[in-house]
């Protein structure tokens, strides 16, 4: 865990082990602030909305355009007035999640060439489950269009992309996509679940989507440290500041922050907000309902509060070795309630 304000880190821990005893034997490795996870669905803000948010800067992408241009393989009617707000808003009308993993191991490739462009053809094919920008529903999908859409755009794979768009300008030195068509894989990693399929899940991504497709997708596949994420916190904390001379531009991140995909939604271009309720949102009690954030499924977290400067990255292995210990969400409220009162000492919860 990492919290922070600004360029002050008052608060870095790391606890615990990077595997169970019993996970493939070898030396057993503690858990370090330095150590690389599988960032899941922190990929999201990570790499696909942080690389909208500069393509739009460069006048490459208007998000209040349609996405069908660049995704063709949207299907005539409802599909080709989703718009790259609703992609980045989770209001396209797609569902969810749909395991295309089980049709993309089995071979099937929908004509396609590669397994990333058979996932893409299938995400594109996917029924609607309501009209763009009527319904708001957190939506992998989505974000999977998302990703292949920028790289049209940008002429360049997501992983690429992000490295010379973000990762590479902010100094984010281990943040990467593990190519699992390349040779080589990340080590030390925190190892994720023992999967009766792939067996002990380390250094590839987790999400099986991602990895039928070969682990570069715009829905997830980034592998991070904390101090890598609280890196990119900070740099988006100075831009909604303010800094005109940060590597974001401010109006830019402001509008993501600001803007919502679709009706009723705590959900903002690429970013959540903190559920209002008193004790239901895994940013904790006390952490400011104007803030930011993002949840990961294989433990991680992001929250930062662009007003103050402030941030807290939490980076787990909670699906380590199994996706049913859901012991992470009062343990993560926890956490936010305690990096909170380090930040803010005596801030009297929301």
């Amino acid at each position: 865990m990492v919290a922070g304000e600004g360029e002050a880190v008052p608060a870095e821990a790391a606890a615990g082990w990077l595997s169970a005893p019993a996970s493939g034997g070898g030396k057993r490795l503690r858990a370090e602030p330095s150590a690389l996870y599988d960032a899941a669905s922190l990929t999201k803000p990570l790499a696909t909305a942080a690389c909208a948010m500069k393509l739009t800067e460069a006048g490459d992408l208007d998000i209040d355009g349609p996405a069908w241009p660049w995704l063709p393989e949207l299907p005539d009617g409802p599909a080709r007035r989703i718009r790259f707000r609703h992609l980045l808003g989770h209001a396209s009308g797609l569902p969810a999640h749909v395991p295309f993993y089980r049709r993309l191991w089995m071979g099937e490739r929908e004509g396609a060439s590669s397994r990333r462009e058979a996932l893409l053809r299938m995400a594109a094919r996917t029924p609607l489950e309501a009209e763009p920008g009527r319904r708001v529903t957190y939506s992998d999908l989505g974000f999977i269009l998302l990703g292949f859409a920028l790289e049209r755009i940008a002429g360049a794979r997501l992983d690429a992309l992000a490295s010379r768009l973000i990762f590479s300008p902010l100094g984010m030195a281990s943040t990467r996509y593990v190519d699992l068509d390349a040779l080589s894989r990340p080590d030390p990693v925190a190892p994720t679940e023992l999967c009766p399929v792939r067996g002990l899940v380390r250094g590839e991504v987790h999400d099986e989507n991602a990895h039928a497709a070969g682990g570069v997708c715009g829905h997830a596949g980034v592998f991070s440290t904390a101090r890598d994420v609280a890196t990119f916190a900070r740099a988006l904390c100075r831009a909604a500041a303010g800094d005109e001379n940060g590597h974001f531009a401010p109006e830019i991140v402001r509008r993501f922050f600001g803007q919502s995909g679709g009706p009723a939604s705590t959900w903002r271009l690429g970013w959540d907000t903190p559920a209002p309720e008193p004790g239901t949102s895994s940013a904790g009690d006390r952490f400011p309902r104007t803030g930011v954030g993002h949840l990961g499924f294989t433990g991680t977290s992001l929250w930062l509060h662009p007003d103050s400067g402030r941030y807290v990255v939490i980076l787990a292995n909670r699906v380590h070795p199994t996706r049913e210990r859901l012991g992470i969400r009062p343990l993560r409220r926890a956490l936010m309630d305690a990096a909170w009162e380090v930040l803010a000492p005596g801030s009297a919860p929301l």
